[in-house]
């Protein structure tokens, strides 16, 4: 009878371990500079959650536990997430798990474990704790072929964080991920993030944290706020811009790569436009594209084969930008750094501009003029000298 009894629990562990049930967070729509590529076959838990991540889709998983210094995991629901069959044969307590041709052989109780027949020991034993049956961790991952990474809390990190992939997908532990994971695991509603920046939403507002890897998250309000520049500051990111169609925000990471982001905000609809190397200082948009003039300041060379002018277009919700105009121009702005308006309509932009790479003082002031550029290629006609 006791027999029977033990045999029942075990099998009814082995049920719950895997019932966990999918929500519609994806990793891969929350985090701009993830792939699918980057998440698939990979698997994100945590010992202070009953939360997951398979395959960058967010699901209710089972909680890892801490026993005698390891860290334990629940066996079925790790096997069957990476596409494992588990049987467990109630005759002799044994769980059999049969994975792209690899048959892995343990027994309930036992320390050991066979690989392709092949027997190692585990430092504990399998068991079952509330009626879920539990595996070693790094044994279960490397019978499974996984990398198996363990990311512990850290002042900026509330919650530890139990990584398994494949051995080339490092992506998923790039540490501005890991601070949006973190964010995730303590319940906060994560509009948009990516490499440079996160945005939640709390209590009906938006909220903004540079992801600097030298200091703790600390939240600002996101929200269009009128920018209006003065001869004695110099600012050159938490910048907005105002079209007839939507608002652009524009970011600077100061203390990492040093470049510049341009977002478009349409509500909480947040996508990445553009990233460049040269300050992004003016926005504009006509029908569907978006058009922004860059200033090679502060130390950034003038690009000999393009223009500051840039053109952004969408397809499929993923942004590509070219530039616009004569190779070596510099629009919008005359040879003092004075800037001036620019339109856009059918015919084209038109706007101040110079040939910045002529080669002498002289060629530089005889290109100065008015000049309409095509909305496509790298054409323009002058239209006042």
């Amino acid at each position: 009878m006791k027999r029977k009894l033990v045999t029942a629990l075990f099998t009814f562990a082995l049920f719950l371990s895997f019932g966990y049930a999918v929500h519609a967070e994806s990793l891969q729509n929350t985090y701009e500079d993830v792939t699918e590529a980057d998440l698939k076959n990979s698997m994100i838990l945590s010992p202070e959650s009953a939360k997951g991540f398979v395959n960058g889709q967010q699901v209710a998983a089972v909680q890892p536990i801490l026993k005698d210094g390891r860290t334990l995991v629940p066996l079925r629901f790790i096997s069957e997430g990476f596409g494992a069959k588990v049987d467990f044969n109630s005759k002799n307590q044994s769980i059999t798990i049969v994975h792209n041709g690899k048959t892995i052989s343990l027994k309930l109780g036992s320390k050991n474990v066979s690989i392709n027949g092949q027997t190692k020991r585990m430092d504990v034993v399998t068991r079952i704790q509330n009626n879920v049956t539990y595996i070693p961790l790094r044994d279960i991952g490397e019978a499974l072929n996984k990398k198996v990474v363990y990311l512990q809390k850290k002042e900026y990190q509330s919650y530890s964080l139990i990584v398994l992939r494949d051995h080339n997908a490092t992506a998923i532990e790039h540490l501005n991920l890991t601070r949006v994971l973190d964010l995730l695991y303590q319940g906060k509603a994560v509009v948009y993030s990516d490499r440079y920046m996160v945005v939640i939403k709390e209590n009906g507002k938006l909220w903004i944290s540079d992801l600097s890897p030298k200091f703790a998250l600390s939240f600002i309000p996101f929200a269009y706020k009128k920018y209006i520049e003065t001869p004695n500051e110099t600012k050159l990111g938490d910048i907005w811009f105002k079209t007839e169609t939507s608002q652009f925000y524009v970011n600077h990471a100061w203390d990492t790569t040093e470049e510049y982001m341009l977002y478009r905000v349409n509500g909480e609809e947040i996508s990445r436009v553009a990233i460049d190397k040269a300050q992004i200082k003016n926005v504009k948009t006509y029908q569907d594209d978006v058009y922004y003039l860059a200033t090679y300041d502060y130390g950034i060379m003038d690009p000999p084969g393009i223009s500051n002018l840039r053109k952004a277009t969408q397809s499929n919700g993923k942004w590509s930008v070219t530039y616009v105009g004569e190779p070596g121009f510099y629009y919008g702005y005359d040879m003092n750094g004075k800037a001036y308006e620019w339109s856009i309509d059918s015919s084209g932009i038109t706007t101040y501009g110079w040939n910045r790479l002529g080669e002498t003082q002289e060629e530089r002031l005889q290109s100065l003029g008015y000049y309409r550029i095509d909305l496509n290629g790298q054409h323009h006609t002058l239209v006042k000298s």
